[in-house]
């Protein structure tokens, strides 16, 4: 009937249709429950690697994103798990096991980058890829095929091919994103964080070309937005960070690139500009000591009362940098006390082992303005060894400097 063909017709163009009920949730908690077990459990879950990474499999291309992004998870995690368990545990994979998990693993999470249209599942798949890559390093993209199959899915993510970001029509990814723009933003993010765990995995030097061809892509262009300019920002830091002394090729052009960036009208430009310019110095070694007098100019712009905390935090990160890098380049004399007075960190405490790794070489080299300032750092110190947002790293370096001062300077 003509009532039937409208209904039917309605229909026509839908792929699939998805219910959410307890099941479906019993399934994906299922997924979760055995990647806990493959992560926690070592040499004990080896009997079991093969069929867990099988029962993800099955569901990859299951209609409820819930399962499917379950089974993207179980899968990677699986391989991760027996990395850690041969490369941590001595397992001898006599039967290549984990060449072989690698071999499904990897195109089919690659294919789902490309081809998935839903934006959440893609998130999900370069988080898988970027999370391998941190753990199996070299392991991951030792298959050149792997390795240029890799370089071209970033920048097809980077370029806005995927099908996912042609596809305009899905919006319910990240209910408080107000534009397909800013949704875009979120894929690229995920995609541009895989370059610095590259960079590593492949060393400085090898990721040199790549960085090249990727770096048009990455700085920002005229017209971007917040969210697009900050991203640009924080991902060449973090690559600047990861390629270490190989960086100084580059180092004229990230200095312009982050220098605009802590001009930027945005907070979260600046603040990640402004770690951009102190990794940059610290990878750089003295090639950008005649500029430290420019960049001090501009550093100290953000020490004020009333500016962004997380700001201040990179800014004493980026100062113990160049104190790393070059600490006679600096007019210690004048901006170390203040250098102190902004201590301790607040926001950003990830930048607590650069500074005070920074404050133990000066302290072990019997700077005389790092000694004078004792009185105030001291009581800074020891407060932070309590504190439990200060994480182990910072606190070992901490007790180093408070040994060594009692044991120079016990009279």
């Amino acid at each position: 009937s003509d009532d039937e063909d409208e209904v039917l017709g309605d229909y026509e163009n839908i792929e699939g249709i998805t219910v959410e009920n307890g099941y479906l949730e019993e399934k994906g908690d299922t997924l979760t429950s055995l990647c806990e077990l493959a992560d926690n459990m070592g040499t004990h879950f080896v009997p079991y690697y093969e069929e867990t990474f099988g029962h993800g499999l099955k569901l990859v291309d299951y209609t409820a994103p819930l399962v499917r992004r379950g089974s993207l998870l179980c899968m990677s995690h699986v391989c991760i798990a027996l990395h850690k368990v041969i490369t941590q545990h001595n397992f001898q994979d006599e039967t290549a096991m984990l060449p072989k998990l690698m071999a499904v693993c990897v195109p089919l999470v690659f294919d789902v980058v490309r081809s998935d249209k839903d934006r959440e599942i893609v998130c999900c798949a370069l988080e898988c890829i970027n999370e391998m890559l941190k753990e199996l390093k070299g392991a991951m993209i030792s298959d050149e095929e792997y390795l240029d199959a890799l370089i071209e899915l970033v920048r097809d993510v980077l370029q806005h091919k995927t099908a996912s970001q042609k596809d305009t029509e899905d919006d319910s990814f990240c209910e408080d994103v107000e534009d397909d723009s800013e949704l875009t933003t979120v894929l690229v993010d995920f995609a541009g964080s895989i370059l610095p765990s590259l960079a590593t995995a492949m060393g400085g030097a090898a990721f040199t070309p790549y960085f090249k061809m990727f770096l048009p892509l990455i700085v920002p262009k005229q017209g971007r937005n917040r969210s697009e300019r900050s991203l640009a920002a924080g991902t060449l830091a973090e690559i600047c960070q990861a390629m270490k002394e190989s960086v100084i090729p580059f180092t004229e052009n990230m200095y312009t690139v982050f220098m605009a960036g802590m001009k930027d009208p945005s907070e979260e430009v600046v603040s990640n500009s402004v770690f951009g310019m102190g990794v940059l110095v610290e990878s750089s070694g003295t090639t950008l000591a005649p500029k430290y007098s420019e960049i001090l100019g501009v550093l100290s712009h953000f020490l004020k009362e009333d500016g962004d905390r997380r700001t201040i935090d990179n800014v004493l990160g980026a100062v113990s940098r160049m104190i790393l890098a070059s600490p006679t380049s600096l007019p210690l004399d004048s901006i170390f006390p203040t250098f102190v007075k902004w201590l301790p960190l607040q926001e950003d405490m990830e930048e607590n082992l650069i500074v005070y790794t920074s404050l133990f070489s000066l302290l072990s080299s019997s700077c005389q303005v790092a000694l004078e300032q004792l009185p105030v750092l001291l009581p800074i110190m020891v407060s932070e060894l309590t504190n439990k947002k200060v994480d182990d790293a910072a606190k070992a370096k901490i007790t180093e400097i408070l040994k060594g001062v009692s044991t120079k300077y016990a009279d």
